[in-house]
């Protein structure tokens, strides 16, 4: 049998307010093209489909456009919720997607009431796929009583979620192949860069040696940098976000991967590069050198480090004319000592005061147009009638 595993959609996720739904598109096409070409007998989804809770109309237009797309495939999907992912709303709809061989799950379940999924190849091989989806610190214990675990409340997170993942893994028939499939943050895992930080810390961190041993792989999702778990006892892989979500990721090859299963035999896994998304690339460069960079962006969202005297006026638009696909430009010079806020604060004039909270937020005076801009704007403030 063999499984495309992939994750972290994030369907719906702009870049400085830049939509890239094309290119969740366009990259989504192109996963399930290699579903295709690959002959693949089961797509894994492993959490984290759209970016909101509320997705745009456009973005399950997209979801639903590539699950519909491997159904007419003939390729069954077993999608897993994500803490991206609003629970009630997949659960809303995962009769009408089961009618498209797309398996939901949202919320823990019971190996014998949904939460051990059996798929049979073309082959006729039957793959057991026990699956967790994101399961936050306060649904933990309702998780538990759920499975049939006895609650141990005292217990931390990294040693809770294990007993749920062996309670999911016990009904395994050896004789079939056997595959976990979760949401959760393995630690020691390199974070791609663009994860959510809350949901990343130590405190959601399961061990690596505390991960189940009766699988034959584990795929996962969470983590945007694609990798196998160090210290796995068995194959264990973050399958990686599909894009290049923002500059954290920024150099980081994105891909799905495809993994060879049979019974009782280990599992065999590569990565099939994506390239569908834009690249995002950094650019540094000093200001009386910008013109020479000119097309460093061609193709590519570009975070530009400008070496200048400091902020003033324009400086941004200058970059945009030699790089119109700069979304980011920050401004690196030496920056003054901040003043220190004093209880007089309020007594300084308007104009002081803007002084003042220019130098705190920029490291700098600011330039005499800046100061004239500011002197302009106040007075239209003044002398504007009263109620407008």
């Amino acid at each position: 049998m063999r499984i495309l595993h992939t994750a972290d959609w994030h369907v719906g996720r702009t870049l400085h307010r830049l939509s890239r739904l094309d290119e969740a598109e366009a990259v989504l096409n192109e996963v399930v093209g290699i579903a295709k070409s690959e002959e693949v007998d089961l797509v894994l989804v492993c959490g984290d489909v759209y970016e909101h809770f509320a997705p745009s109309a456009q973005a399950e237009e997209i979801v639903y456009g590539a699950l519909l797309a491997l159904r007419d495939a003939g390729i069954p999907v077993i999608l897993v919720a994500g803490n991206h992912d609003y629970t009630r709303r997949l659960i809303a709809v995962q009769e009408l997607l089961r009618a498209v061989d797309v398996y939901v799950v949202a919320e823990p379940r019971r190996p014998d009431e949904g939460g051990l999924i059996e798929i049979e190849s073309r082959a006729g091989e039957v793959a057991q796929v026990a699956v967790l989806p994101w399961v936050s610190e306060r649904s933990l214990f309702g998780a538990e009583e759920m499975m049939g675990l006895q609650p141990e409340p005292y217990q931390a997170y990294a040693e809770q979620i294990p007993r749920l993942l062996r309670a999911l893994c016990e009904p395994f028939d050896p004789s079939k192949i056997n595959v976990l499939a979760g949401h959760l943050f393995v630690s020691g895992s390199g974070l791609g860069g663009g994860e959510r930080e809350l949901t990343i810390g130590q405190t959601f961190a399961v061990t690596a040696a505390a991960l189940p041993t009766s699988p034959q792989y584990i795929a996962l999702g969470h983590v945007h940098r694609p990798q196998g778990v160090p210290g796995a006892p068995i194959p264990a892989r973050y399958s990686g976000s599909t894009l290049q979500m923002d500059f954290g990721e920024v150099e980081q090859a994105k891909s799905v991967t495809l993994v060879d299963l049979q019974p009782g035999r280990p599992a065999h896994a590569r990565e099939v590069p994506l390239t569908a998304g834009k690249k995002l690339v950094d650019v540094r460069v000093a200001l009386s050198d910008l013109k020479n960079v000119r097309g460093a962006d061609d193709g590519a969202f570009a975070r530009v480090f400008l070496e200048c005297e400091g902020p003033s006026p324009g400086l941004v638009d200058d970059v945009r004319e030699v790089l119109p696909n700069a979304v980011e430009v920050r401004l690196e010079y030496e920056r003054q000592d901040q003043e220190r806020r004093s209880d007089d604060f309020r007594h300084l004039t308007p104009a002081k005061q803007f002084a003042r909270y220019y130098r705190q937020r920029h490291g700098a005076d600011p330039a005499e147009q800046v100061t004239k801009l500011f002197a302009e704007l106040f007075e239209e403030v003044v002398d504007a009638p009263a109620g407008d």
